[in-house]
This record gives C-alpha cells, structure tokens and sequence, in this order.
C-alpha cells in the first residue's frame, strides 16, 4: 500500500490565485514594478512551499508528515488516534506526542455541521492501515 494525500485542488489554486492579484496590489500600493515582482516571486515560493510541498504519505510500514517546516514520519505501530481539523489532520503517538499534517485539512463548518470530508477519510484510512498492521504483528 502507497498513498499519498496532497493540499486539495481548490486550496492549490487560491494560493495561486493570490499571488498575482499580490503582486497588483503592491504595485497599485508603491508603484514599483521592482517590489511587485519581489512580491511576486516570493509568492511563487510560498505557494510551492505552502500548497505544494505538504503531503501525508502512507506505506505499509508508516505515516510520513510532510509541512513546509519539515518532515516526520511516524511508524504505524505508534499511531493511535488520527483527528481531522482545521488545522490539519492530529495524529497521535503512542507517546503522546502530537503530529500535525497540513496537506489535508476540516473546515469548522464541516465539523460543526457534522459534514463527511476528504479528511475523515484519510484518517480513517490511516487508522485501518494502523490498525492491520498491528493485527499483523
């Protein structure tokens, strides 16, 4: 099994939609076509840093977390819970120590409507690859 979860369409495509409506702005703001292009570019690395680098990668052995500050991968013999939210899907060790991966995110409107997401699933794929791995043990 080899899975891997990415930031969604639609957060991948407002990133991208910002940064030249960013670099607009600044040049409507200072008219400097020099600071618009800095802003530019500087969008275009936050967007391949921010809404392109993120993923959550499952394989049989484990779960590899992959934020713009870094990476982590956690064995799926320590995974005990995976939570959905807004800030990104929570997995927790079997130490106690949080991991939180960006790339796949619950809105608070789908949480308080009780609305199912792309993210329930891919924590419940977690929990069932973890789950079976442990059975196999």
């Amino acid at each position: 099994m080899h899975q891997i979860w990415r930031v969604s369409l639609l957060g991948r495509s407002a990133t991208l939609a910002v940064i030249p409506l960013a670099g607009i702005l600044s040049w409507l703001i200072g008219s400097n076509v020099f600071v618009a292009g800095l802003v530019v570019v500087g969008g275009v690395f936050t967007a391949i840093r921010f809404a392109f680098h993120p993923a959550v990668i499952l394989t049989d052995n484990d779960v590899t977390v992959r934020n713009p500050s870094g990476s982590r991968r956690v064995p799926l013999d320590e995974v005990v819970m995976v939570e959905p939210g807004y800030g990104g899907l929570t997995i927790t060790t079997a130490s106690g120590d949080p991991v939180v991966a960006w790339a796949v995110q619950k809105s608070n409107l789908a949480k308080w409507k009780g609305w199912h997401t792309r993210a329930d699933d891919v924590a419940a794929t977690i929990m069932s690859a973890s789950r079976s791995g442990a059975a196999a043990r």
